[in-house]
C-alpha cells in the first residue's frame, strides 16, 4: 500500500515539472511582439498638421488634453480628456468591423473636494471613434475634441465636449 502511495505522489510531482513556458501576460496584445508595427525611432521628422491625425501603422497612440478652468463663481477645476487608439494586429486598415483598432476615451474633472470620471469604449472602422488631422478632430461616441473648420491655424479655436 505504501509503495502505491509513493508512486502516486512521485507521478503527481513529475507531472508538475512541465518545461512549457507560462503564457505571456498582456493587455490587448501589448505584451506580444510588435515587429510588424511601425516603430518609434530617433530622428523621426514630424509634419504638422498631418501628424495630429491617426497613424494606423503604429500599435498605440493617444490624444491628450489637460486644462485648468474656473466657473462663474471662481471655483477652479482640473480637466483631463484622453483618447487612446490600440491596434490589435498589424496590417492594412480594413473597412467596417474588420478594422483592428479599439478605442478608449477617458474624461475627468477634479475640484478641490471632488473627482468625476467617465470612460467610453469603441471599435474602429465604423465611425464610432477616430482622429483626423485637418480640420483636427478626435472623437469617441458623443465626446469630441476638435478645431473649427474655419480656424486660422490647425489647433486654433479648440472645443472639448464630453458628457456623462
Amino acid at each position: 500500500m505504501k509503495i502505491k502511495a509513493w508512486l502516486w505522489c512521485a507521478l503527481l510531482l513529475l507531472s508538475a515539472c512541465d518545461k512549457a513556458p507560462a503564457p505571456e501576460e498582456s493587455f490587448a496584445g501589448l505584451g506580444s511582439d510588435a515587429a510588424d508595427f511601425a516603430q518609434v525611432v530617433p530622428g523621426k521628422v514630424f509634419t504638422f498638421p498631418e501628424d495630429h491625425g491617426a497613424h494606423p501603422g503604429f500599435r498605440i497612440e493617444w490624444w491628450y488634453v489637460t486644462a485648468n478652468v474656473k466657473d462663474a463663481q471662481g471655483n477652479v477645476f482640473g480637466v483631463q480628456w484622453t483618447l487612446f487608439r490600440n491596434a490589435l494586429q498589424a496590417g492594412p486598415v480594413q473597412a467596417g468591423w474588420r478594422d483592428s483598432s479599439v478605442w478608449l476615451g477617458h474624461a475627468a474633472v477634479t475640484s478641490a473636494t471632488r473627482h468625476y470620471a467617465a470612460e467610453r469604449y469603441a471599435r474602429g472602422g465604423v465611425g464610432q471613434a477616430g482622429a483626423q488631422a485637418a480640420p483636427f478632430a478626435a472623437w469617441i461616441d458623443d465626446w469630441n475634441f476638435a478645431s473649427r473648420a474655419d480656424a486660422t491655424s490647425p489647433l486654433a479655436d479648440m472645443q472639448l465636449k464630453a458628457g456623462g
